[in-house]
């Protein structure tokens, strides 16, 4: 029996469910699969045991109650956790079990830089707070076995001054996710953001972008398909939107499951990754990136570090922060909708280098399966 639990995405997470438990699945693994999210979604199977808890309980409350409902299993040969905050159930792990599990620990973002980039308080207890934090994170390594990185770090590598295995599985799609005959359902002069919708994405900017070059495109519409970090921004883009007349060009959708995703991709014909310059996004590969790629769309993206590893002059670049730079980006984009080098190029990228087709055997091989 493996054991996958998480506290804090959805139930149906490209990530944990679609390429990790479906590779799992496809080597007949039993599976114990525990979330804690307000979805309704049930991901139960044959093979996975999907038990959901609601969000209104704390993390500690749900380690406790996943702790208990695994202690009764005989054989347990795996536990992989998807959150920081996860990490005290491997202490219990270690000691409740006669044969301990190997415990895994999947890394899906930087800690540090998430923190920096989010926390609003006074710089000296920032500081306090991400040594206490990281303090706490290195105290309960000792429990974890091997560790998993989603992104290829770009500034020192972390986890380094610990013996540990330590792996980078990026979020690739997969090769059957390439959409080269979708082209000719797309809309003219669509463009499409999905994703998390905050002001360090660069949202504010990508709808001035927009208002900035409506007039120059006929039946221009931008779609952000995704959810508000906070009440307060969304009230705040929605006032702005109305402001700027918008209303008919700016097309908001709630939280999709992420199989309609490509859909959703599938009739627009740019992209964008309008991201700010900040410690989350110098830090970590937008997923999205790769998910654009393999829907055969133009992209425009924020010039960014961690971006340029993977691609360089198959999509439209734009300075971070600019409206201006990301609006004629756009316009170039619309211009030369479907420019079929890139997208030709990119496709190419995907089948041959960025695909999970590439990354699944390496995560198989932390559960000892070929």
């Amino acid at each position: 029996m493996i054991i996958i639990i998480s506290c804090n995405h959805f139930p149906d997470d490209e990530r944990i469910y679609y390429k990790q438990i479906c590779s799992l699945k496809e080597q007949e693994y039993p599976i114990k699969y525990f979330t804690r999210s307000d979805s309704i979604i049930d991901m139960s199977d044959s093979l996975v045991d999907h038990i959901n808890y609601s969000k209104d309980i704390s993390i500690q409350s749900f380690i406790k109650i996943v702790y208990q409902q695994i202690s009764r299993i005989q054989k347990i040969s795996h536990v992989q956790i998807h959150e920081t905050e996860l990490l005290p159930i491997f202490k219990k792990v270690k000691y409740g079990f006669s044969k301990s599990p190997i415990t895994i620990y999947d890394v899906h973002e930087n800690i540090e830089a998430l923190y920096r980039t989010f926390s609003n308080r006074i710089k000296l207890l920032k500081e306090v707070l991400i040594y206490w934090r990281k303090y706490k994170e290195k105290k309960n390594l000792k429990y974890v076995d091997k560790i998993i990185l989603a992104n290829k770090p770009v500034n020192d590598f972390p986890y380094s001054e610990i013996d540990k295995e330590i792996v980078v599985i990026e979020n690739y799609p997969e090769i059957e996710r390439i959409r080269k005959n979708s082209i000719n359902q797309r809309k003219k002069n669509s463009i499409i953001y999905h994703g998390h919708l905050g002001e360090e994405r660069g949202i504010k900017d990508l709808i001035y972008a927009i208002n900035h070059i409506k007039t120059s495109f006929s039946n221009i519409l931008l779609t952000l398909v995704g959810t508000f970090r906070t009440k307060e921004f969304q009230r705040e883009i929605t006032s702005l939107i109305e402001q700027l007349d918008l209303k008919q060009t700016v097309e908001i959708v709630e939280q999709v499951p992420h199989s309609k995703i490509w859909e959703l991709l599938d009739k627009h014909c740019v992209g964008v990754i309008p991201f700010r310059e900040n410690p989350l996004t110098q830090e970590n590969t937008p997923t999205k990136l790769f998910e654009m790629m393999a829907s055969g769309l133009e992209i425009v993206t924020s010039d960014l570090r961690p971006i340029r590893q993977f691609v360089q002059d198959s999509v439209l670049w734009s300075e971070p922060g600019s409206f201006i730079s990301m609006a004629n980006a756009i316009k170039r984009a619309l211009n030369g909708t479907g420019n079929p080098q890139h997208i030709a190029y990119n496709y190419n990228l995907i089948e041959k280098k960025y695909n999970w087709e590439k990354r699944k055997e390496l995560y198989l091989s932390l559960f000892s399966i070929r």
